[in-house]
C-alpha cells in the first residue's frame, strides 16, 4: 500500500510546479490564466501537444527547465513507489519468517480459532493478561493486523488438523472456539481433543440444545452467549449496584478500585502448606483475599480462617495487581 504521507507530499510538490509554471508562462509569455495553466500541464506531464503560441527565448528557457523539473519529479515519484513496495513486501517475508519461528518455539500457549467479534474480545483480554496466544482465521487480511499489533497468526481453516498442528496444539495448553457456527465449533472441539487429550477446550456454543453433543466432543468449558447475556440483563434491573460494583472493580484498569481473580495451585512443600489461612497471614503480609478453595473437585466457599490449607488446593485469591504480586512473591 502507497503510504498516505508520501501521497500527501507528492500532491505537495506537484501542486507547487504548476502554480509556478502557471505563473511563470502568466509573466513570461503573457497567456491567459487558462492557456498558462495548459501549458503548465502540458509541459511538466511532457505530453507535448504544441505551443499556444511561438516562445520567446526566456519562455523556452523557462520551459527547458521545467521539463527537467517534470522528468525529476516522475523519477522521485516513481523512485519512492518502488521503495515502498520493496519495504512493505521485505516486511511482510520478514515477518512470517519470525512468525514460522515463534511459533516452532512455542510451548503452553492458547489459539484462538476465529477473530469477528467474540475472538477480537478474546485477544484483547489475552493480551492484557500478558498471554502467549495464536490467532487462527480465515480471513487473509488479518495478516496486516497481526504484523501491526505482533501477535501470530496462521490463516487457513481452524477445522483442519494440519492448521491445528502449524499452530503448535499438541504444546498448547488451550483453546479457544470462537468460530461462527455450532458445527464448525463442534467439528474443531472434536478435532483439537484428538490432537491433544490433556488440552483444555473452551467453546461458544449458540443453541443450548447442542450442549451435551460439545461435552460428549470433549470440551472442558461451554460458553452459552445468549443465556449469559440473558442473565446479566437481568440482573441489572433486579440488583444494578452488584452489577455495577463488579463492572467497577473487574474492568477499571489502572484505577484504585481495580480488582482481580487469581488461582493458585498450593505445591508440596510450600510454606502454606497445613497452615490455616489464619496462622499463614496471607491477608495480613499481601493483601489478598482468598474467596474460596478447590479441593478434590469441590470449592469450598468463603473459607474459615481456620480452615487448613493442603498440598494440590487451589486458591482461588482476589485483590489488586499489586496485592497478588505481594501474595506471589510471599510464596516464594
Amino acid at each position: 500500500m502507497f503510504p498516505s504521507y508520501l501521497i500527501l507530499r507528492l500532491l505537495i510538490i506537484l501542486s507547487t510546479l504548476m502554480t509556478v509554471g502557471t505563473v511563470g508562462y502568466l509573466l513570461i509569455e503573457k497567456l491567459s490564466f487558462l492557456d498558462a495553466l495548459f501549458m503548465s500541464v502540458q509541459t511538466l506531464t511532457t505530453v507535448g501537444y504544441g505551443t499556444i503560441k511561438p516562445l520567446s527565448d526566456a519562455g523556452k528557457i523557462f520551459t527547458i527547465i521545467y521539463i527537467l523539473f517534470g522528468v525529476i519529479l516522475f523519477l522521485y515519484i516513481a523512485a519512492e513507489f518502488a521503495n515502498s513496495v520493496v519495504n512493505v513486501n521485505l516486511q511482510k517475508i520478514l515477518g512470517r519468517k519470525k512468525m514460522e519461528n515463534k511459533l516452532k518455539n512455542l510451548k503452553n500457549h492458547l489459539i484462538l480459532c476465529g477473530y469477528g467479534r467474540t475472538g477480537l474480545e478474546i485477544a484483547s483480554q489475552l493480551k492484557n493478561n500478558k498471554l502467549h496466544y495464536v490467532v487462527i482465521d480465515k480471513d487473509l487480511s488479518l495478516e496486516e493486523t497481526a504484523l501491526e499489533e505482533e501477535f501470530l497468526f496462521i490463516p487457513g481453516d481452524a477445522t483442519d488438523d494440519h492448521i491445528l498442528q502449524r499452530a503448535g496444539i499438541e504444546r498448547a495448553r488451550g483453546i479457544f472456539c470462537a468460530l461462527n457456527d455450532d458445527v464448525d465449533n463442534l467439528y474443531l472441539t472434536l478435532s483439537a481433543k484428538n490432537l491433544n487429550q490433556d488440552l483444555k477446550i473452551v467453546t461458544r456454543c449458540v443453541k443450548a440444545s447442542n450442549e451435551p453433543k460439545f461435552r460428549k466432543a470433549g470440551a472442558t468449558t461451554i460458553i452459552l452467549p445468549y443465556e449469559i447475556s440473558g442473565k446479566r440483563m437481568v440482573s441489572s434491573i433486579i440488583k444494578p449496584d452488584v452489577v455495577d460494583f463488579l463492572d467497577v472493580v473487574m474492568h477499571s484498569q489502572g484505577e484504585d478500585l481495580e480488582l482481580k481473580m487469581e488461582q493458585f495451585l498450593v505445591p508440596k512443600d510450600c510454606c502454606l502448606e497445613n497452615k490455616t489461612i489464619y496462622s499463614s497471614e496471607i491477608r495480613q503480609k499481601s493483601g489478598v483475599i482468598i474467596v474460596a478453595i478447590k479441593r478434590g473437585g469441590k470449592f469450598i466457599t468463603n473459607p474459615e480462617s481456620d480452615t487448613v490449607l493442603k498440598a494440590h488446593d487451589y486458591l482461588i485469591t482476589l485483590g489488586t495487581t499489586q496485592q497478588l504480586q505481594n501474595f506471589e512473591n510471599f510464596v516464594k
